[in-house]
């Protein structure tokens, strides 16, 4: 059998990290995945963003890709307790993934602060382990994370903007992004904990995404704080939905096309993406914004449905504190050829549509 034709060849830095690798006895401090093909490993890849992704990178011969999930692991993805430190270093040597993409996280602020134990342990506790398996074998970690890490009050917000979140959720998602930084300066061997230096150093060891509320093909409508306001529409209930904080809502496949364009910078080792740090920060913000209101007024247009019975509250929601507006600059991302290419008023209404019973 042989080699696919789209396989790319392996960059130069991962064929210098075998040919000099330090020997620890039994285990070499080469990366183990490599091979023709590049292993890469998903988290959260039942949900919303992890299916669209699992989608996108089947689509590519040079990639083999494994996904894990935890509460909706059905085949082909793997069950895999993140938050459990023996199971994540067991699957990690032996399926040996060469980038991981970690999207697993508790996102709904209002679910955090109520249980905020159990938050910390899949959103913290579980990047630190996983960030720690990929700095020992060397793996590139793609970290994805929030735009809540800021609070709001000067967008629009660039990668080196001050970062201040509001609620637990930005708290929590803004020391993921630092333990994970932290754990990826340094490559140790497995055995030995001697530590090794990586083939090159000025080549970022990670990367994190930050992302906005997101929407898509939905297995329920309560999947996505964007389509579950259309819950309201079912009703003729009066009621008050948000018309004060400002929403970059990205569809999942244009998230899915970003990570894409980060894998293949980091693959490529092109200029731009090494002269960004150790762990250089993404952002992306769905184009235009709405406030939850208008994003319920454009769902009853395309659906065809009356919407007198919703109102606009212009009042901060209750619950958890929300930044105003948290509108990124991603012209980064841009400079790695990505581009937005779906729109809301144009996607919402196919992806609700069969919630409704409207054609």
């Amino acid at each position: 059998m042989g080699i696919p034709q789209k396989v790319r060849k392996l960059p130069q830095r991962y064929a210098a990290a075998q040919s000099g690798a330090t020997d620890c006895g039994l285990l070499y401090c080469a990366p183990p995945w490599y091979s023709y093909f590049m292993k890469i490993l998903v988290t959260g890849a039942s949900g919303l963003l992890g299916r669209s992704l699992m989608k996108l990178l089947a689509t590519r011969s040079d990639f083999e890709v494994k996904g894990v999930a935890f509460s909706r692991a059905r085949p082909p993805l793997e069950k895999l307790n993140l938050t459990n430190e023996g199971a994540v270093a067991l699957f990690f040597a032996q399926y040996s993934p060469g980038i991981v993409v970690h999207m697993a996280a508790e996102r709904r602020p209002d679910i955090v602060d109520n249980d905020m134990e159990r938050a910390r342990a899949i959103n913290v506790d579980a990047t630190k382990i996983i960030a720690r398996e990929c700095a020992t074998r060397g793996a590139f970690l793609l970290l994805i994370s929030t735009d809540y890490v800021f609070d709001g009050t000067s967008p629009p917000y660039f990668p080196d903007s001050p970062v201040n979140p509001l609620n637990e959720y930005g708290r929590m998602k803004l020391e993921a992004e630092r333990v994970a930084e932290s754990a990826l300066r340094e490559a140790r061997c497995l055995e030995s904990g001697t530590t090794i230096k990586r083939a090159t150093d000025a080549h970022p060891a990670g990367a994190v995404l930050r992302i906005p509320i997101l929407y898509g093909p939905v297995e329920s409508l309560e999947e996505s704080s964007v389509t579950e306001i259309a819950l309201a529409l079912r009703s003729r209930v009066p009621s008050n939905v948000d018309d004060w904080a400002h929403r970059y809502p990205a569809h999942v496949d244009d998230v899915a096309n970003a990570i894409l364009a980060i894998i293949d910078a980091h693959l490529g080792n092109s200029g731009t993406f090494e002269e960004l740090g150790p762990m250089p920060r993404f952002l992306l913000s769905g184009l235009p914004s709405y406030t939850k209101f208008e994003m319920i007024n454009v769902m009853a247009k395309v659906l065809g449905l009356h919407a007198e019975h919703i109102h606009p509250d212009p009042n901060p929601p209750k619950g958890a504190p929300r930044p105003r507006d948290c509108r990124m600059d991603t012209s980064r991302l841009e400079s790695l050829g990505w581009r937005q290419k779906k729109d809301f008023e144009s996607e919402i209404g196919g992806i609700l549509r069969p919630f409704f019973g409207v054609n």
